[in-house]
């Protein structure tokens, strides 16, 4: 989907790490309840479909059962925040932190679908998609290879691309925060628990930043 060579490599850097990331911790994090685990799960794999989306083949890829998994993903998120105990937080603040995560999911879902949508109108017009009402067929030197073409969508995507820069910058500064003010051990080390904890947020932001540029480009 994206045409520029230097950002598509960025992005592909990125969600490839935030990938590596969320795989490592959805295996090692044994001590974590298995919710957390299967959270970070699920992050690793929206960072291989964002990957996966960056390049020219991804738009190959089946978007049906993208759009299921994500959807469900986000239906998730919710649930599970309304399902367990909530223990020393409020069962309301709980579902605030697990909402931002069913927004990005969500929003994959959505992002997912329009991008199918589009393609699937141009393949039937005859591959003139600057014709039809889902994708417009981008000029050389442009920095997508397809952008959106109906207002509705084009609004839409905006609107996303707003709400996930707002998650960026709250969970990159939340994680900042985080390990700052960390407890220090006896060494001024800061304790493991607290730099997962902001390393954890970190990558949400960065998540949420790099989804927020995809946004942008469909747009």
């Amino acid at each position: 989907m994206i045409a520029a060579t230097g950002l598509r490599w960025i992005l592909t850097l990125l969600f490839c790490a935030l990938a590596a990331y969320g795989l490592w911790r959805a295996l090692a994090a044994r001590s974590q309840p298995w919710t957390a685990r299967l959270a970070h799960g699920l992050h690793a794999v929206m960072a291989l479909a964002m990957f996966a989306m960056s390049w020219p083949w991804g738009m190959d890829l089946p978007g049906t059962p993208q759009v299921v998994f994500f959807s469900a993903a986000a239906v998730w998120f919710v649930l599970i925040a309304l399902a367990l105990p909530s223990g020393p937080e409020s069962r309301a603040r709980t579902l605030v932190s697990a909402l931002p995560h069913a927004v990005m999911t969500g929003a994959m879902a959505w992002m997912v679908a329009a991008m199918s949508s589009g393609m699937s109108m141009s393949a039937t017009g005859g591959g003139h998609a600057h014709d039809m009402p889902g994708m417009d067929m981008s000029a050389p030197g442009a920095i997508a290879t397809m952008t959106l073409g109906g207002t509705g969508d084009r609004w839409s995507a905006g609107l996303l691309a707003l709400v996930l820069l707002a998650l960026a910058l709250w969970w990159l500064a939340k994680g900042f925060d985080t390990g700052r003010l960390a407890p220090r051990t006896a060494s001024g080390a800061s304790s493991g628990g607290a730099v997962h904890a902001a390393w954890d947020l970190g990558c949400h932001g960065l998540m949420a930043l790099g989804m927020a540029v995809m946004f942008v480009v469909m747009v």
